[in-house]
């Protein structure tokens, strides 16, 4: 019987390996004895260490173009995750399945997408992948807690920033003042307290000086503003949006800092919170060249916007959008997130069906971990009565301990996302309909920035082309209007790879 051809991806990023244990050839194997017994046939293995939290990654597209240029419609991934944790990819792939004859293979989680399947299916391939990316929000939230702690104990958490250098003393990274660079920094400071600079003038004068932001990058206007807006020259750092005292040497003192924070004031001009004035300044651009929309008022009372036109190409920059009617149709883009009770039950439901699926995959990945925790433990206890008996080196006993007790700490913080990921999940879907039930109200009564947050919210880009403005809604939000759609009445969405919502649909 002659086999189907397919393809498979493994993908790693930096620190899932270490951290989840699906590794290349893990992930290798299980897609191969998975392709055996579908009896499928392997065409190309495609491998990637790359993070899938944002799009562009070189060899998941390669597989694309390669699929589609080979005509070979089956893709293995281990599970959701492998295959995407962003939205530009996700929706890359619902539309693969749902409207070019593809199907997608997701082997731990049960699942083959294609153009057959359900549309609660692709429902919960959005859930998986919004699981995947809480995920990593809880992963970050992590280690964010713990660079929050060396912030409050007044060590700088990042990287060091020119001026200084990391240096790593008993498993803490200090700054460390970097004496070749350092009388730069004091010169940057000292010169523009004499109001004579500008950024672009000052970059200029350190650059004929020989100031070097790097081997290869030399002093810009950027450079100059960022280290005279950066209070950790005078011995403090702001962290998260809280201002922290320094346990590192100042190169200057807080006087000269502030000195030149006063001078910046006065020269900085106001017309950037003046645009800020306009509704929608920054959130809608040319369909043309890409250009942002400014606004301006006409007639003492009437906000219109239009192109600039800066990128040059044939922009329609004599067009103008109304500020009214662009509210008008973002309005009826935030009705159409408005579900019934009976749209918000359906969603909540196949979130529970997802979570009590994710529940039980949890289940087994709990239990090898704690198996692993305390195989290590066992081996931490031999090692010890091993050292105690003389029989291992104090160094190398140290050594391995510290590895293992690493390790230790890996796992222990996996049982803590695997016993947390799904525990909000229900509440939080809930919330985030709850809003957009709302959502219409609270535009209509808010202020500019409460408008402004709820279309930041919902869309991921407003486009003008002179007649039309199109609205890209967020592609977590497309499932609702969908069921929404077929639930209330109304225009149906064709789901697309931008999943867009234009004007004339409204």
């Amino acid at each position: 019987m002659s086999q189907t051809k397919c393809l498979i991806y493994s993908r790693v990023s930096s620190d899932e390996q270490r951290q989840k244990g699906y590794s290349l050839d893990f992930q290798y194997k299980e897609e191969v004895q998975y392709c055996k017994a579908k009896n499928l046939e392997v065409v190309k293995h495609f491998t990637e260490s790359h993070t899938a939290k944002v799009p562009g990654r070189p060899e998941f597209n390669k597989m694309i173009a390669y699929a589609k240029r080979h005509k070979i419609r089956h893709l293995i991934f281990l599970k959701n995750d492998r295959a995407s944790r962003n939205p530009v990819d996700s929706a890359t792939l619902s539309f693969m399945a749902e409207h070019q004859g593809f199907n997608i293979h997701l082997i731990q989680d049960n699942m083959v997408l294609s153009e057959f399947s359900r549309p609660q299916d692709f429902l919960i391939f959005e859930i998986n992948n919004g699981f995947s990316n809480l995920y990593s929000r809880n992963l970050s939230l992590e280690v964010s807690s713990k660079m929050r702690e060396k912030a409050e104990q007044g060590y700088y958490p990042s990287h060091a920033m020119v001026g200084y250098r990391t240096e790593r003393i008993k498993k803490r990274s200090y700054l460390i003042v970097d004496e070749i660079k350092a009388p730069f920094i004091r010169d940057v400071f000292n010169l523009y307290a004499t109001g004579n600079y500008s950024y672009m003038s000052l970059a200029a004068e350190m650059r004929k000086r020989g100031f070097m932001i790097s081997k290869c990058v030399k002093c810009g206007k950027s450079n100059i503003e960022d280290i005279l807006n950066n209070p950790v020259y005078m011995g403090e750092f702001i962290w998260n949006g809280k201002r922290y005292i320094g346990k590192h040497e100042p190169i200057i003192s807080p006087e000269l800092y502030y000195l030149c924070q006063k001078i910046i004031k006065e020269k900085t001009s106001t017309c950037r919170d003046n645009k800020l004035n306009f509704l929608f300044t920054g959130l809608i651009k040319c369909a043309v060249c890409g250009c942002s929309l400014v606004g301006e008022i006409k007639k003492k009372k009437y906000i219109y916007y239009h192109c600039t036109g800066r990128r040059g190409g044939d922009c329609k920059r004599r067009t103008y959008l109304k500020e009214k009617h662009a509210e008008e149709i973002f309005l009826n883009v935030l009705k159409r997130l408005q579900l019934s009770d009976e749209g918000m039950e359906i969603v909540q439901e196949q979130v529970r069906e997802q979570v009590k699926r994710q529940t039980e995959i949890n289940a087994d990945r709990i239990q090898e971990v704690q198996k692993r925790i305390n195989l290590i433990n066992a081996r931490l206890n031999k090692m010890f009565d091993m050292f105690l008996d003389g029989e291992l080196e104090e160094t190398f006993y140290n050594k391995k301990r510290d590895e293992f007790q690493d390790e230790i700490d890996s796992l222990n913080a996996q049982l803590t996302n695997l016993n947390n990921s799904t525990i909000d999940i229900l509440e939080f879907s809930r919330k985030t309909l709850e809003l957009f039930k709302k959502a219409p109200l609270l535009y209509l009564n808010g202020d500019i920035e409460t408008k402004r947050e709820l279309i930041k919210l919902a869309c991921s880009n407003l486009l003008y082309d002179g007649e039309n403005l199109t609205i890209i809604i967020k592609e977590a939000f497309q499932p609702i209007v969908e069921i929404a759609s077929l639930i209330n009445g109304g225009p149906q969405w064709t789901r697309t790879t931008d999943l867009t919502l234009i004007r004339r649909a409204l």
